[in-house]
């Protein structure tokens, strides 16, 4: 019984799941709004965690999960920008 609660002990040990090959990916979404007389900047961030990706679909999530956007109507312009990086 001793060495069955060994064995056990043993195959839970080495079957966790550990998140050595996960990647952190923040995605930060940023607007900036200048109306000719000041310039006023707003940003929120999120951050996941992505395992089990290969690098190639990481980098496709990075490029898909990031955008640029400049809309101008007179003397005011408003930039949003969201940009995706994952580090390993």
């Amino acid at each position: 019984m001793k060495k069955m609660l060994w064995v056990l002990f043993a195959l839970l040990l080495f079957s966790c799941n550990n998140d050595s090959d996960c990647y952190e990916c923040t995605t930060t979404f940023e607007i900036i709004v200048n109306d000719s007389e000041k310039i006023e900047s707003y940003s929120v961030s999120a951050t996941r965690k992505m395992c089990n990706s290969t690098e190639d679909e990481i980098r496709l999530y990075e490029l898909e999960n990031s955008d640029t956007t400049i809309y101008i109507n007179g003397k005011m312009r408003i930039d949003t920008l969201k940009v995706t990086k994952c580090i390993f």
